[in-house]
């Protein structure tokens, strides 16, 4: 079944378009019945968060305090079209002010715009009853940067830096959706060790930020022998990345055409930096894990807390790790030119560790950074890593001419896949794009899976997401 994943207007071609995802396949087409934002909203089929996220318009407050709490609380889409649009046009998901109804038994707490950490602010309104949350509506936009406009009429040597600011720690994924659009209308193919270094790359972000996300949590939980471990040993993902670009982040590495490697670096060093980072997870990282997983308070606290299930899945279009997590295997690697011989996980064999809690997000993260390792180590044995040192990405594109048109391009990156679109003009200079974040989708299922739960436990839920805040706010 074909799953809407992406809508899209066109402000140049005055058209909708859709991305459909089907057997770990996205497509792009055009919408010829559907004249408006509402008539999105009709259709059951595309996920709300994602229309609102592309088509929604601010409308001012969201005042919603005359209704009862039950209207408000039910999941119904036929009842709850009234919340997303006024006078016939679709809201934006950003906190503009929210009043919410609460029954006599029940109270609303609010939480931000301002955060008590470092990262990004959002606006969190729970409905609670004692202890227990009956009702989560999340509200972004705190941080629009205005990306989508800064990028028009530029092209793409002025593109690029922007795309590795969409959300931060996805940098590599979403250059290299940025890149392989650009290639497309400039008919450059970069070699197949290119393209598998690029992989490599998304990979070694991935540990990188699974290492982290795997100390946050022990850290929420109290449990420190795993967080001390993984503060300091994400820096050896980060120190790759290093190694292999010279920016701990990836960063000016991914370009049109190819790739812009350390200098500083040899090819036979560069081959060898990978086994400094297989080591260090082997040796530090999964010994803790591995006696956390056996730790039966972790258990206890995990286990059927925050869950999501592959119904929820289906019916939200949740992406990337949150439906692995819930059992359901989505992988745009599966069918990525630069994933030779990728083998997915199979979490519906395995329902006991992806079943769709915090307990799921948690093992699933150890799971992927050792999948990641193995599938590296293969590829890097086979790289030839001196013409991936040797290859200079602005050769290709200086005399290239760019063929017009609109071209969208999807990456796995951690979280799920990022999906680009760029309409371009004779010159490569951006007329309109369209950028999802694999968030838009999967923040609803944050909101979904705090349902019941107690609100001590938002601050774990939450975490065991960690889902991006600015990859939102484009």
């Amino acid at each position: 079944m074909r799953k809407p994943t992406g809508v899209f207007y066109s402000n140049t071609r005055q058209k909708f378009y859709h991305f459909l995802s089907e057997n770990n396949v996205i497509t792009m087409e055009e919408v010829p019945d559907k004249k408006s934002a509402i008539d999105f909203l009709m259709d059951d089929s595309y996920p709300i968060w994602v229309l609102r996220h592309s088509l929604g318009k601010d409308m001012g407050p969201e005042d919603y305090s005359s209704l009862s709490e039950e209207e408000y609380l039910t999941d119904k889409r036929s009842k709850v079209l009234g919340l997303h649009q006024k006078s016939g046009t679709l809201r934006d998901p950003f906190f503009h002010g929210l009043k919410v109804p609460c029954a006599s038994t029940s109270y609303s707490h609010a939480v931000g715009p301002i955060h008590a950490g470092i990262i990004e602010p959002g606006h969190f309104r729970f409905v609670v009853e004692g202890e227990t949350i009956r009702h989560l509506t999340i509200r972004l936009g705190f941080q629009h940067r205005g990306i989508q406009e800064r990028i028009k009429g530029q092209p793409h040597s002025k593109v690029m830096h922007f795309s590795e600011t969409i959300s931060g720690d996805s940098s590599v994924a979403y250059a290299t959706a940025f890149s392989r659009i650009y290639e497309d209308a400039m008919s450059i193919q970069p070699s197949k060790d290119v393209e598998i270094f690029r992989s490599l790359l998304i990979e070694t972000e991935r540990i990188a930020i699974h290492i982290g996300d795997l100390g946050g949590l022990s850290e929420d939980i109290g449990y420190y022998p795993l967080f001390g471990v993984c503060a300091t040993d994400r820096g050896a993902g980060l120190g790759l990345m290093e190694n292999w670009t010279g920016n701990r982040f990836g960063k000016a590495a991914v370009r049109p055409g190819g790739v812009v490697v350390n200098s500083k670096l040899t090819a036979k060093d560069a081959k060898a930096a990978f086994y400094n980072l297989k080591k260090i997870f082997k040796k530090n990282v999964e010994p803790q894990v591995l006696r956390a997983l056996d730790v039966s308070t972790i258990k206890e606290r995990l286990q059927g807390c925050g869950k999501i299930n592959p119904e929820d899945v289906e019916k939200q279009g949740f992406v990337g790790q949150v439906a692995r997590m819930a059992g359901v295997l989505q992988d745009q690697r599966i069918t990525d030119i630069g994933y030779p011989d990728w083998k997915p996980l199979a979490p519906a064999e395995d329902p006991y560790h992806f079943s769709g809690d915090a307990w799921a997000r948690f093992y699933l993260r150890y799971k992927e950074i050792k999948q990641s390792l193995i599938w590296m180590e293969a590829q890097v044995e086979k790289l030839d890593w001196d013409h991936v040192w040797s290859s200079s990405p602005s050769t290709k594109t200086k005399s290239a001419t760019v063929k017009p048109g609109l071209y969208f391009k999807t990456v796995e990156a951690w979280r799920g896949p990022v999906l680009v679109a760029l309409d371009l003009d004779a010159e490569g200079h951006v007329t309109d794009s369209y950028i999802r974040d694999p968030s838009v989708l999967n923040w609803h299922a944050l909101e979904l899976a705090v349902r019941g739960e107690l609100i001590g436990d938002f601050p774990l839920n939450n975490k065991s997401f960690n889902l991006s805040y600015v990859g939102f706010d484009l």
